[in-house]
């Protein structure tokens, strides 16, 4: 008979001090205490983030879907993330909402489980009704129930899209979404699309609270670059409206978002979207919203309704059905591909 060696009380002891002291060595307060992720070396890994070398100016990260290929001829559709105000380092930006999602890891440095869980109040999520398209009213004054789970272990294994999640700026200057910045960001994107096969007809912009705001004022600005807006938990004036047409967007917020202004512009953009009856207007109006997971921002509640949207397959379905026939042209790749450029 084999003998086999058994482990004595001490060494168990041991191994779970071991144990305990490397949890206890990643809890922390706040993401702001997590160190920033290193830089990426080597070959590139799909289904994770991954913090890039700088590129137009700007520190970026670059998720890649899992079946990304380099020498695939397919073309994967992008999403272009913008931050929040407090949001620029990196620790704190993949401790929330999409950049959290998109790692098989989705522990924190003050959360430790691999699988990230929404509070249980959140099991049950209800949203106004939407308005038909046919309707101008921004929503129908009666509650649903909304499928969003509360966690998604395999988000990052199955999401199909490439996501690139420039850093606009650092807590310690808060320039905001300006001009100059979108700039970068549009070229950063275009690198992307070139050395990555992404799919210039597929290009969704989507941002929270003041990345929302960038995205409102990024998409006004330049808004036949974009398949889809996705602004979330940041209202904007109805005088943009205008500037939008044809451009599918998804608005998302909570109540208090709808009161400030999500409301009147989802109004005035559905009665524009009346002319041309093949744009997609949609508004996700919710009850409520949890706080943002990290413990020194979970006081701001009703705030993180990105924290929701985000992992509703309903809103992924959506945005890469969206089609931009001129994306080609406007991102400058159809140049590029006669050999002009």
């Amino acid at each position: 008979m084999p003998i086999t060696a058994r482990p004595s009380r001490k060494s168990g002891r041991i191994l779970l001090l071991v144990l305990a002291t490397a949890v206890s060595d990643k809890l922390c307060r706040t993401s702001e205490e997590e160190p920033e992720p290193d830089i990426f070396i080597g070959p590139i890994t799909t289904g994770q983030r991954m913090r890039m070398p700088m590129m137009a100016g700007l520190d970026w990260q670059l998720f890649l879907p899992t079946n990304w290929h380099n020498a695939s001829t397919q073309r994967y559709p992008i999403v272009v993330f913008l931050h929040g105000s407090g949001d620029g380092h990196f620790s704190v930006m993949n401790s929330q909402s999409l950049p959290r999602l998109l790692h098989p890891d989705q522990s924190t440095c003050f959360d430790p489980e691999i699988c990230w869980h929404l509070p249980t109040e959140f099991r049950r999520v209800t949203a106004k009704v939407e308005a038909p398209a046919s309707d101008r009213r921004a929503f129908i004054n009666e509650d649903q129930d909304l499928y969003s789970p509360l966690a998604d272990c395999n988000f990052a294994a199955t999401f199909p899209g490439i996501v690139i999640m420039p850093q606009g700026w650092l807590p310690e200057r808060r320039t905001g979404w300006t001009k100059s910045k979108t700039r970068q960001v549009e070229q950063l994107v275009r690198h992307v699309l070139i050395h990555f096969h992404g799919d210039p007809t597929r290009v969704v912009l989507s941002g929270q609270s003041a990345g929302g705001h960038g995205a409102w004022a990024f998409a006004s600005a330049r808004p036949r670059l974009w398949s889809a807006l996705n602004p979330i938990c940041m209202p904007a004036p109805i005088s943009l409206a205008s500037q939008l047409a044809g451009l599918p967007i998804w608005v998302v917020g909570w109540a208090g978002d709808g009161i400030h202004g999500n409301d009147a512009i989802v109004e005035a953009l559905k009665i524009q979207a009346l002319k041309t009856p093949l744009v997609s207007v949609r508004y996700t109006r919710y009850n409520k919203a949890p706080g943002p997971p990290d413990p020194l921002y979970q006081q701001m509640r009703n705030h993180a309704s990105y924290d929701l949207i985000y992992r509703d397959p309903r809103l992924w379905e959506w945005a890469f059905h969206q089609r931009n026939p001129a994306g080609e042209a406007e991102w400058g790749l159809a140049e590029l591909s006669t050999g002009r450029m």
